[in-house]
């Protein structure tokens, strides 16, 4: 798995591992920004055999990102427009992005082991519209698909990429936005969902926060917590 990039891993306290969890951070944000969230599920009593989880939190490459005057910072694709379905997109570095996701499921499945049904994938905001896309252009099946803040940047395409690729559309998928996101509009997180349903994912449950914006909160966290548990103890 020489094509890996870097990741924050906290492996499973239980060994054999018998599931992962594979998250995907936003735009500036690392891996780091999302190392809490072992705790938290451990914490919250819900997960029954938590310490059997291995965590990978993937780190972005550093890129010039459009929108922001061709400033660097770790993204995994380029943005011309924040938000906006309809401006330019950079189809190429999303693309590529999903195929570093499709890497990492591998990885858990050929290196440690983890049966292809117990792995999670997920992410924020960039990282939730990749998770999207992955689970619709994967060619095995997974266990579930958390979006938070999620969008799809390149509906044509995925929609061409999942067109004979059915294999997921019964993976459950979580995703939640809050109403408030000034970043990705609630409207656009709600089309996104109602796209992903079109194309056949009929698992796909839709959670909305009041008041949230472009972050999460309690409730969506023990709501997803709830959704980890369901997909593990299958």
């Amino acid at each position: 798995m020489s094509s890996l990039i870097s990741a924050l891993r906290v492996p499973a306290l239980k060994k054999p591992a018998k599931a992962a969890l594979i998250f995907v951070h936003g735009l500036g944000d690392s891996g780091e920004g999302w190392a809490w969230l072992p705790q938290l599920i451990k914490q919250s009593n819900i997960v029954k055999d938590h310490d059997s989880i291995n965590y990978v939190f993937p780190n972005a490459p550093q890129i010039p990102i459009s929108v922001n005057r061709g400033y660097v910072m770790p993204a995994w694709f380029d943005i011309y427009e924040f938000g906006n379905p309809n401006a330019k997109q950079d189809e190429a570095g999303f693309l590529k992005s999903c195929n570093v996701l499709r890497d990492f499921i591998k990885e858990q499945i050929e290196k440690y082991n983890i049966p292809a049904e117990k792995i999670i994938i997920g992410g924020f905001s960039q990282g939730a519209a990749v998770s999207l896309a992955t689970v619709a252009t994967l060619d095995f099946k997974i266990g579930g698909v958390v979006a938070l803040s999620g969008f799809c940047p390149i509906k044509d395409s995925i929609q061409k990429l999942n067109k004979n690729n059915n294999i997921n559309h019964n993976t459950p998928i979580f995703q939640g936005h809050g109403t408030s996101d000034p970043v990705i509009m609630y409207e656009y997180g709600l089309k996104t969902s109602e796209f992903y349903k079109e194309i056949g994912f009929d698992k796909l449950q839709f959670h909305t926060y009041a008041g949230v914006a472009h972050s999460t909160n309690e409730e969506e966290l023990a709501d997803l917590t709830k959704f980890i548990n369901s997909i593990l103890t299958d």
